[in-house]
Order: structure tokens, then C-alpha cells, then sequence
């Protein structure tokens, strides 16, 4: 908290000493007519001057009716608003003149009034002034965004964000050609760009970079990918994905550049938006509100203007997990063939609720400088139970019944056997994810130079505010019951399985041995504070037939920091004078808990939380079972699963832009350089078992620094032949980069929470345990950056009156691409008696050993007829090459983790009068959910076994109904129909999991003032 105020203090000096520097410099240029640099194509009159409205932060009347016959040119400069709008309606019989307020109104010239005309005259009685936009204006102005971008991009904007069915972010940006999101429980979590996952996009906050949020809710860890489940879309007013980059862009986003940018306070009216919505989960049969307040107000003088607005969101949602692997296994009668391993049945609950706030100030005290100070925080809470069963099978696999037993294609798809064994586990934990990003930015115009000096402070917490807490119970051996199972129906289409059960009484607590109550507490800090300087201006130099028109350069220091800490405590004890009782494994499982996933299945108890944290604790170490990391002394084991990585950039670039003709077309474009260099400093722990001379094993603890550093030039060329107003061609060539994630560099090693719960309690008795799980994960800080080669074209061709078509090809050739390197190394495990016990584990490392390959076409289609029937569409197409080679394997070839050969979005609406309806079906063919490739000093063709998600469709509903002009009621539901998704390995034959999340509804009112 004291570091918090501190960043808070310090943000407040920075602001105060840059609205100091604005007004040292605004002195001689106050009274002056303001001035905006535009950028409008030629297009329709109405589309041009809302664009201008936009550009200029100007208000500017005027009726679609009057307009609606004329053309507006191309313009391009720096214009005050009343000029450009003069030089749009110039050769119609259109004029403008200035209200009272300051208001530009358009109008025909045959009804010219007097200059001091109001602006409720202008519009005339019968114009009815809708606050409230459509689905189709989100969609026109995203369109508007993408054809005067600089490059490749596209774009989601407030009132698409707003009128679609999405809860954030990520929802609204999978209708982006060549963007797939990932969920969790139902909800967008992570996007994927042209294939490539969230490790590869740049994500920014206004172009400068954010903190990225720790995944402490198995131990994993993110690194660079970013949560924009934690951002609400009612408070972003745009999203740009640039996927052909520019040289002034920040790096690190070979998939693309995500860029969420809030509403700036001039450029809009004074308004206050409010809705609040009831949001239900089907599946736990929950209601709760939701809802968000934005306001923003300006000055007559259009001088200074500020931004606030907050955002509530709650959800109870539950999902099931059916999981299982598949092996070759020694089957009594049938010989060794493919049967199923161990199956379990998880069931999850989370509470998650979201807080979230923007503000921004924008500041013009002359025509030549601006001061913008913009700030988001988020408050992401999510309570977490885990109730999980394990129906242990090849372990058991002796007391087959051979009589039941049925196997098809080398394959044992169902059986019972007689005597079994049961694990009944749970999970629980209180996740809190924050989040606080501050930007400062300083515009000044000094003779035509336009400098930019920009700065940001970001920080992300992930805490366990309840640390991970595990228990574990079992049967005794063959004191199960008589376990079956079925699996012989076509689970992967069917989205479920014919029977999973044993006839044990799972209700019953006194047919399970309690084992372990193990506590996991994770604090992870991420910290970027970054500065940017851009230094440009407007050009007119000519070589030949060549023009420059543009120069940019400029730098950037980021200084990013991250430190994660972790403990685990394997043996909780009883308070003295508890006693542990039946209730403590009595809680009832919800009846409907894979009601769609396991056709014949069994209700069972699991854990009761309330009494194992009432009356369990850490012993003399910690009063109850709640510690964070930090209140903890850590152990050798600890030291080594916990790191602190430092990483320092530096970078420059230069940039021109040019216009030229080609065969008589005009030619514009952008050509550029920068370079980077990467200082990493990463700290952690190596823990070795050695000999203790007295026949026994310690343990030695080093402390472990590894510098390293690496530099990239990244040239980039983007170009754009405009055969019609409406009609261009864009090029794009560039090297870009993504840098490793940061969990990868780390120094240490992660193991597998059961194991390391096993032979804490057993010693090395753990290990006759067929089922004990001996793979760890470590880091590698020694890695290198993943470049790339991009090469990109994109046709494009506007519609008259609304929408487009649009086609882009892309290919990418990756460098240095990371996979994992196992080896077995061995591990040094503490014993409750105090002994080291050491034992040999296949632990994956990252490394550079590859080369990665992502062509593809991407589809945009959208447009409306008269009577508000329209539709927008896109779909991508990807084909995907990764080779591998390392000393002494040979080379492996395989697919790459989370692209899908097809995926598309179609999204018919339709808009009359007061009411409006969307229907979006959102879908992605089969992906690998792994690298799909295994390096090994040995592979096996079980090492190359790929997980994949089989193709998976979605569908959304959004309607609302106007009941004022700006007051509208809406609807919305997310899986209309109930979808399942389902994964398998390698073969359709061997599903590996089945997940249920449920449908979403909410409904609710908005208005805007």
C-alpha cells in the first residue's frame, strides 16, 4: 500500500509538472483560431463530417437528409473546423455557419439564416436528435478507423463494443478478421492473432505498454499475456489491432498490436452514460446486477476537458471438466493397447467480481500544446472451488472384468473393474488480479516540429488473498467399488460419455481416508514504467517523382520488473482440541454437476471449506491457513520456485512517410526503422540433494543471477495504392519481435503439487505409487527473442453508402521459435522427518530450437440494405509449419499451438426505428492446445502426440429497444445455444476432455444525457 501512495504522489508531481510546462508555453499563442491535423478520405458527405466531428473535437450539426446527395473530397492537414468544413461542402449548395455556442450547423444554402441561429432551429422541429447509436454506426466508424489507418489494422469501437454481447474486451474483438479468443468458464480471456497466441500481441493501453497479470490459479505462469478479461468494455472507447507495424509502434507483437484507447474529453460533447443490467448464469441459477456510470465534460472554450467513468460487474458461474489421458497399457486377456488413464471429473465454482475505473484530463491551453493525463484501475476478485474425483484405471487395471470389457480398434472404450480405487479432492482459493496504469502525455507544436514527450506507470498484483488450498482424500486399495466406465459412443461429437460410476457411496464419508491438507500461498508483482519521446513533422520535399511528406523518430526506456513468490506448507494440523469428523468430507456436490457430460453418473460429498479453515493451521509457523508468501520464511524448495526478473529497453527509431504516383495511381506509405536493445537480469535458486558423508542426503541452496542482453534492428515498409476514393491496395513488409515470457526466463524450477504432497507424507514410498506424476517445469534465462519476418497485403473496397469487402493475405517466418527441451534431472524433495529425499524427474525447459511458419487469407464483408436488414462477416484461413531440430534428435516437424486452418464470424442484424436485433455465431475449426512437439534426447512417437480443441461454434444474441431517444432497453445472451466444447489427443478416437460453462443472459437499461 505505501508503494501505491508513493506511485499515486509521484503521478500527481508528474501531472502538476507537466500542466506547469503547458502553461510556461501557451502564453503566446492564446487567442489564436484551434487547429487539428485531419486525415478524411473521400467518401459521403454525412460520413466525412461525423469523421471531421471526431478528428477536430468540434460539435457540427447537421441533418443526414440534407447531406445525403453529395460527395465529400479527400482532405488532409492541419485545418481549423470551420475551414475543413468549408473545403468539404465547397461546389455544393451547401453552407455552414457558427451558433451561439460555438456549433458548426450545415445546412442548404436556400434556408441560410443569421449567424447567431441556434443550434434546436437548425436541426427544425420534426429532427429527431437519437442519443443512442446502432449496431451498424460501431461497425461504420470501425470501418473508418481501419481506411485511414497507416497500416494494416482493424478496429472495434464504443458502440460496437457496446451492442454486442460481450462482457469485455476480448469478446468484442473475436468478430475481428483473423482474431480467435480463448475462454475461461465461457468468458474471453486472451485473443490470438493470425495464429499466433497471446504470448505474441503487443497489448497497450493508449500506445504505451501495460503490467501483465500473474496466472496463480494452478501455479502456472503467463508471462506476457495479458487479461483483458479484467477490462470492462462499457469504459473503452476503441480497440485497434495493427497487424503490419509501424516503426514509431512499441515492438513485441509478431501476432499483432493491440492498442485500447479511452474516450478523449474534447473530441465529444458533455455526457453522462449509465446502464445497469441483471446478469444470469444458467448453470448455477444466479442473478446478480452489474452496471457502469461514465460522464465526460469539456468547456465552452473546448479548452480543457475531463473523463471519469466506473464499472461493476459480478458473476457466479460454475463449469465441469471432464478429463482424461490415454496410454498403451498391459490389458489381462487382450494384450497391450490403447486404454483410457486415469478419469476425472472436475467441477468447478468461481465468484468473480470486477471493479473497474478510467479518468482522463486533456488540457488545450493553446493551439500548439495539450496535456492529457489518462488512468485505469482494476479490481478483479474470484473465488475459487475445485471439487474433483479420480477414478484411477490403469493402476487398476488387473481386476478388469474381462467380461465386460469392450474394445474397439486396439482401443478399451469401456469395462468395470471389480475393486477400484477413489480419489475425492478439492481446491480452494481467493484470487485478487489489480490493475493501475497512468499515462502522461505532453503535445506541443513548436514551427511546425510536433514533440511528444509521453510516460507511463504500470503495475499488476496477483495475490491469493486466500492461498491455494488442497485436501486430499482416498479409498483404501480395492475398496472403491466396482468402477465403470463407457466410452464407446462417439464422445467427441456427442460432447459426453455414456457412464462414469462406481457403486461405493460416495455420499458416505466413511468410505474415504483423509490424506493431506496442503496450502499454496502465490504473490506476484509486475511493474513497467516506460518513457517515449516522438519528434515529427509535415514534409514537401521532392526526388523525382517520389515526395516525402512526413518525418518521425523518436525513443523509449522501459524498465519492466517482476517478482513472483511462492510457498507450499504440505501438512496443516488441527487446532488443539478439534477433531476431524465425517462433516468435514459431507458438503453435497450440486445434482446437476455433469448432468451433460457423463450420461449415467453418481452424486458424491466433497470437502466442507468452513471447517477446514476454522479449525485447521500452519502450526507454530502461521495461526490459521491463510498466510500470504511474504508471511512465510521461505524453504529451499520455496527459494526455488520463486524468481525476481529485471528487464530493461532501450530503443530508437526513425520513420518517413512518402506519396508518389505508380502507373497514374496515387502511391502513399511509410518507410521506417528501429532498433532495440533488451538488458535482462533474472535471480533465482538452484537446489541440489548432495551427500551428507553420513550415509544420508542434504541439501545445498545457490543463489543464481544470470545477466544476458540481445539487440534487434526491426525494419518496416507499408504502402497504399488507392485505385478509386474507394477502392485501395495496402503493402506491408516487416521484422518484428516478441521477446520470451517472462515465466519462461525465470530461475527455477516448478513441480507437481500432488508429488511434492506424497513424498512429503510418505517419503520414498511415494514413489511405488504407479500413479505419482514425476515432470516438473523450469526456466531458461538464456533465451532469445522470437523474430520474424511479416509480409502482408490487404484489398479493400468501401461502399458508397455503408460497409465493405475486404481480403488480406499474410505470411510469417519465425525465427528462434521455443519448445520444450526435456531432460531428466535430479531433484532434491523435503520429508516430514526433516530428511532430503532425491529423485530423478523429467523436467521441461524452454529453448531455441526452432523455426515456425503462418500463411493465410483473411475476409471482411459487411453491408446493409435500405430497410435495415444487414449483415457483417469475416472469416481467415491459415495453414501453419513448425520445425524443430536440436543436436543429436534430428529435426521434428509439427503444428502450432492454437491456430485453427478456418475460423469466421457472421453477424446478420437488423435495425427499424426504435428496435435492433444481432445474432453472431463465432466459430473455429480443430487447434492444437500445445506446442504439438516434444524435444527429447530420445523421441518417441509418444512424444509427438498433439492435444487439440475440436472445432467449436458459438452463438450470441444482442437486441434493445429505444423507448426515448436516448433511453433503451436491451438484451443479451452469450452461448444461446448451450455449446460444449470438447479436446482430444492426437486421434478423434481418444477424447481428453469435455467442457460444460453454461449460457449467460442479461438484460437490462442504458441511457445517455
Amino acid at each position: 500500500m505505501q508503494n501505491l501512495k508513493r506511485q499515486l504522489c509521484r503521478s500527481a508531481a508528474l501531472a502538476l509538472t507537466l500542466s506547469t510546462l503547458a502553461m510556461a508555453t501557451a502564453a503566446a499563442a492564446q487567442g489564436t483560431v484551434r487547429r487539428a491535423r485531419l486525415t478524411i478520405a473521400a467518401q459521403p458527405m454525412d460520413r466525412a463530417l461525423e469523421q471531421l466531428a471526431r478528428q477536430s473535437g468540434s460539435d457540427i450539426l447537421f441533418t443526414r437528409d440534407a447531406v445525403a446527395q453529395y460527395k465529400a473530397p479527400a482532405l488532409s492537414g492541419e485545418f481549423d473546423a470551420e475551414t475543413a468544413v468549408r473545403r468539404l461542402i465547397a461546389g455544393t449548395p451547401l453552407t455552414v455557419v457558427r451558433d451561439g455556442s460555438g456549433t458548426l450547423i450545415v445546412r442548404a444554402s436556400a434556408t441560410t439564416r443569421p449567424t447567431q441561429t441556434s443550434a434546436a432551429e437548425a436541426t427544425g422541429p420534426a429532427e429527431e436528435i437519437v442519443v443512442t447509436a446502432n449496431f451498424s454506426d460501431g461497425v461504420e466508424r470501425a470501418l473508418d478507423v481501419k481506411r485511414n489507418a497507416d497500416s494494416i489494422s482493424d478496429a472495434v469501437v464504443a458502440a460496437d463494443i457496446g451492442k454486442l454481447p460481450a462482457f469485455n474486451v476480448a469478446e468484442a474483438l473475436q468478430r475481428v478478421p483473423g482474431v480467435t479468443i480463448v475462454r475461461e468458464a465461457g468468458e474471453g480471456q486472451f485473443i490470438s492473432v493470425r495464429g499466433l497466441g497471446p504470448n505474441f500481441q503487443a497489448v497497450t493501453f493508449d500506445g504505451m505498454p501495460l503490467a501483465y497479470n500473474e496466472n496463480i490459479r494452478n501455479s502456472g505462469q503467463s508471462g506476457r499475456q495479458f487479461r483483458l478479461q479484467v477490462l470492462p468494455a462499457q469504459l473503452i472507447d476503441s480497440v485497434v489491432v495493427t497487424k503490419s507495424p509501424t516503426a514509431d509502434l512499441v515492438e513485441s507483437g509478431i501476432g499483432s498490436s493491440v492498442d485500447i484507447r479511452l474516450i478523449k474529453p474534447l473530441d465529444r460533447s458533455p455526457f453522462l452514460a449509465v446502464s445497469a443490467y441483471g446478469g444470469y448464469e444458467a448453470r448455477t441459477d444466479k442473478l446478480q446486477p452489474n452496471g457502469a456510470i461514465s460522464a465526460g465534460w469539456r468547456n465552452n472554450a473546448h479548452t480543457f476537458g475531463v473523463l471519469a467513468g466506473l464499472s461493476y460487474t459480478k458473476r457466479n458461474v460454475q463449469f465441469d471438466r471432464l478429463r482424461i489421458g490415454w496410454q498403451d497399457t498391459a490389458v489381462p486377456g487382450f494384450g497391450t493397447i490403447r486404454a483410457p488413464g486415469d478419469a476425472q471429473p472436475y467441477l468447478e465454482f468461481e465468484n468473480r467480481e470486477r471493479i473497474s475505473a478510467v479518468a482522463g484530463v486533456q488540457w488545450r491551453p493553446a493551439t500548439n500544446v495539450e496535456v492529457k493525463i489518462d488512468g485505469l484501475f482494476s479490481q478483479f476478485n474470484n473465488e475459487t472451488t475445485e471439487r474433483r474425483l479420480t477414478y484411477y484405471i490403469p493402476s487398476q487395471i488387473a481386476r478388469l472384468d474381462r467380461a465386460t470389457a469392450v474394445v474397439r480398434d486396439g482401443r478399451l472404450v469401456a469395462g468395470t473393474i471389480r475393486g477400484a480405487r477413489m480419489r475425492n479432492y478439492a481446491e480452494y482459493m481467493d484470487q485478487s488480479h489489480r490493475n493501475l496504469q497512468l499515462n502522461g502525455t505532453v503535445k506541443l507544436d513548436l514551427d511546425g516540429w510536433r514533440i511528444e514527450p509521453r510516460f507511463s506507470y504500470a503495475q499488476a498484483t496477483s495475490d491469493l488473498d486466500t492461498p491455494i488450498q488442497r485436501v486430499q482424500y482416498r479409498t483404501a486399495d480395492k475398496a472403491g467399488g466396482n468402477l465403470t466406465f463407457d466410452f464407446s459412443n462417439d464422445v467427441v461429437n456427442d460432447g459426453k460419455v455414456n457412464a462414469l460410476f462406481t457403486d461405493l457411496d460416495l455420499t458416505n464419508a466413511s468410505g474415504m481416508i483423509f490424506e493431506s491438507f496442503a496450502v499454496r500461498p502465490i504473490n506476484s508483482t509486475d511493474e513497467d514504467k516506460t518513457a517515449v519521446l516522438n519528434v515529427g513533422r509535415d514534409l514537401d520535399v521532392g526526388i523525382a517523382g517520389l515526395r516525402f511528406t512526413g518525418l518521425r523518430f523518436g525513443g523509449q526506456y522501459s524498465d519492466r520488473f517482476r517478482d513472483y513468490q511462492r510457498r507450499d506448507r504440505n501438512a496443516a494440523v488441527l487446532r488443539a482440541g478439534s477433531t476431524r469428523t465425517a462433516a468435514y468430507l459431507g458438503y453435497p456436490v450440486p445434482s446437476n454437476a455433469f448432468d451433460q457430460s457423463i450420461e449415467k453418473r453418481q452424486p458424491w460429498a466433497n470437502v466442507d471449506w468452513g471447517l477446514f479453515n476454522q479449525n485447521y493451521t500452519l502450526g507454530a509457523e502461521f495461526d490459521g491457513v491463510n498466510p500470504s508468501a511474504y508471511d512465510l520464511k521461505p524453504t529451499a524448495a520455496d527459494l526455488q520456485n520463486s524468481y525476481r526478473i529485471g528487464e530493461k529497453i532501450a530503443a530508437g527509431y526513425g520513420r518517413v512517410d512518402f506519396a508518389a504516383e505508380l502507373g497514374g495511381v496515387p502511391l502513399t506509405g511509410n518507410l521506417g526503422v528501429r532498433y532495440v536493445r533488451t538488458r535482462t537480469d533474472v535471480r533465482g535458486t538452484t537446489v541440489s540433494p548432495v551427500a551428507d558423508g553420513k550415509g544420508g542426503v542434504t541439501t545445498t541452496v545457490t543463489p543464481v543471477t544470470t545477466h544476458a542482453s540481445y539487440e534487434e534492428w526491426l525494419p518496416s515498409a507499408n504502402a497504399t495504392l488507392k485505385f478509386l476514393d474507394n477502392v485501395q491496395l495496402r503493402l506491408g513488409i516487416a521484422k518484428t519481435m516478441t521477446r520470451p515470457s517472462l515465466s519462461e526466463l525465470r530461475n527455477s524450477i516448478n513441480t507437481n503439487s500432488v508429488t511434492v504432497t506424497s513424498i512429503y507424507n510418505q517419503g520414498a514410498a511415494a514413489l511405488a505409487d504407479p500413479t505419482i506424476n514425476l515432470q516438473a517445469s523450469a526456466g531458461n534465462p538464456d533465451l532469445r527473442p522470437y523474430t520474424a519476418w511479416n509480409f502482408d497485403a490487404s484489398f479493400e473496397w468501401y461502399f458508397n453508402k455503408f460497409g465493405a469487402f475486404t481480403v488480406a493475405a499474410f505470411h510469417k517466418d519465425i525465427s528462434d521459435y521455443v519448445a520444450s527441451d526435456f531432460q531428466t534431472r535430479k531433484l532434491a524433495f523435503a520429508v516430514k522427518d526433516g530428511s532430503t529425499l532425491p529423485v530423478d524427474v523429467l523436467v521441461a525447459t524452454p529453448a531455441n530450437v526452432g523455426d515456425a511458419k503462418i500463411s493465410g487469407v483473411e475476409f471482411g464483408f459487411t453491408n446493409k440494405l435500405p430497410f435495415g436488414l444487414g449483415v457483417t462477416a469475416t472469416a481467415t484461413f491459415a495453414t501453419t509449419k513448425l520445425e524443430l531440430a536440436r543436436r543429436g534428435v534430428g529435426l521434428q516437424t509439427a503444428g502450432i499451438q492454437g491456430v485453427s486452418d478456418v475460423s469466421y464470424s457472421i453477424t446478420p442484424f437488423f435495425e427499424t426505428g426504435p428496435f435492433e436485433i444481432n445474432l453472431s455465431y463465432t466459430y473455429r475449426s480443430d487447434y492444437i492446445t500445445d506446442s504439438g512437439a516434444l524435444v527429447t534426447s530420445l523421441p518417441t512417437p509418444q512424444d509427438v502426440v498433439a492435444f487439440y480443441q475440436k472445432g467449436f461454434g458459438i452463438v450470441d444474441l444482442g437486441t434493445s429497444f429505444r423507448v426515448k431517444p436516448n433511453v433503451e432497453l436491451f438484451g443479451q445472451v452469450v452461448n444461446l445455444l448451450d455449446q460444449r466444447q470438447v479436446s482430444f489427443a492426437g486421434t478423434k478416437q481418444e477424447f481428453s476432455e469435455i467442457h460444460t460453462f453454461g449460457r449467460t443472459v442479461n438484460v437490462g437499461i442504458r441511457a445517455k444525457f
